[in-house]
């Protein structure tokens, strides 16, 4: 109650009185919707941290996806080539970069005609966007050091989930080495009928042969006392000698040979071939530089057999360098990456024997291992078909790389010695 005051009536003093208890309760409705409201922002500080925890929830998740669809698209064997509907590389694996020799950063958000010299991807998402249907083709194109690529492309549209077409994918796969190795079916099966035609050939003229030289041995013997006549019947016995060792080249190319398996030191192989061989002399201008593993280097093979094929490539180089050169034998161990596992899952040793002689003509690369093929004036063509039937039973390859002007690399690969499977 307020207390009266000098010149206040009583009705002056109600109305003060309801003024003020009309104050409090509106100041106590304040209070209360002051705790109202406070409650109020507590709930929604709890629901908007709730709201947020389910963001950054939802954010994490939909990262690890991206990042899980990610590792997979990088990991796929087959390359990937996404482009929107303005031509635009959006996405470029790791492998499709291997295969085309692009690298991924480089393509991304770039044209598709600008990141690539040939128009054939350009031309396929075009066909895919004008039919609407799916592209499969197989195409060569040209690969690193001007080696053929042969690609298998799919391409076909992409759509988002409203099935509205956003662009256009290519899948690349790389069947180069499928392609190698029908060559080398096909190769073999050639030469599998050749085997068997020159077998049965030099059967049919070895008994002729006998029969020359036993009658060119009587010759000779009832010509001793004539020195004009008996150079002829000489010349007469060299060459039956001569096609003699012709067919027994015939007779080891025919059959397959069946190679031991042994543990064969290459590195001392090699060695013995260049330092203590009697039938290959090294002239004084050819300098022979080796590139040895140090220590020794052990593969599963026949070591005879090695020989003559080695034996015959460094022939080779050195007779493709009558005027002189460098002759290079190098020796790589198996190496501890994934390249270059055999049927028996263990790893090759490589060894290289290179010359600096004119190099050989890109029409006569593909039929080098041929037999009967020879760019030499006497030479028989069957030397590197027998290396290549040889190197083909240790379950190795052989290859050559050479063009005019350029020196010649064979490259051998031999699976190396594993202690457990041989």
């Amino acid at each position: 109650m307020i207390p009266p005051a000098r010149g206040r009536t009583p009705e002056d003093m109600e109305a003060l009185n309801q003024a003020f208890q009309a104050f409090n309760e509106a100041t106590a409705k304040l209070q209360d919707s002051y705790d109202s409201l406070k409650e109020r922002v507590k709930q929604l500080d709890l629901e908007l941290a709730r709201k947020n925890q389910e963001l950054f929830e939802n954010l994490r998740e939909k990262e690890e996806v991206k990042n899980y669809l990610s590792n997979i698209l990088e990991s796929l064997t087959s390359g990937v080539l996404v482009v929107d509907n303005q031509g635009f590389i959006t996405t470029c694996n790791r492998t499709a970069g291997l295969i085309t020799g692009q690298a991924p950063a480089d393509c991304l958000n770039k044209p598709l005609r600008k990141v690539f010299t040939h128009d054939l991807f350009e031309i396929l998402v075009q066909r895919v966007t004008e039919s609407g249907r799916s592209i499969s083709l197989d195409r060569e194109l040209p690969g690193e050091n001007a080696k053929p690529l042969f690609l298998r492309i799919f391409a076909s549209r992409v759509f988002d989930q409203d099935q509205q077409p956003i662009g256009t994918v290519l899948i690349l796969q790389d069947n180069t080495r499928l392609h190698t190795l029908e060559d080398e079916a096909q190769r073999n099966q050639r030469l599998r009928a050749m085997g068997e035609m020159a077998a049965g050939i030099a059967h049919e003229i070895r008994n002729p042969l006998a029969s020359i030289e036993l009658f060119a041995s009587l010759l000779k013997k009832d010509l001793a006392g004539d020195p004009g006549t008996a150079p002829l019947v000489d010349h007469i016995r060299a060459g039956v000698k001569n096609m003699d060792r012709i067919i027994s080249s015939f007779l080891l190319f025919a059959k397959s040979p069946r190679p031991s398996r042994q543990k064969c030191d290459v590195r001392q192989l090699l060695t013995d071939l260049l330092e203590a061989s009697p039938d290959l002399e090294l002239p004084e201008n050819i300098r022979v530089v080796r590139q040895f593993a140090p220590g020794e280097c052990w593969v599963s093979g026949d070591g005879e057999l090695l020989r003559r094929v080695f034996h015959n490539l460094l022939r080779n180089g050195l007779q493709a360098m009558p005027e002189g050169g460098e002759l290079g034998v190098s020796i790589e161990p198996a190496g501890t990456d994934d390249e270059g596992w055999n049927v028996d899952h263990r790893r090759f040793v490589t060894l290289s024997i290179s010359d600096t002689g004119g190099g050989i003509a890109a029409e006569h690369l593909e039929k080098i291992f041929d037999p009967f093929f020879s760019t030499k004036d006497k030479g028989t063509g069957l030397g590197l078909a027998i290396c290549h039937n040889i190197i083909k039973a240790h379950q190795g390859t052989i290859d050559v790389e050479s063009a005019i002007g350029e020196k010649t690399t064979f490259i051998v690969r031999i699976p190396g010695w594993d202690d457990e499977l041989d």
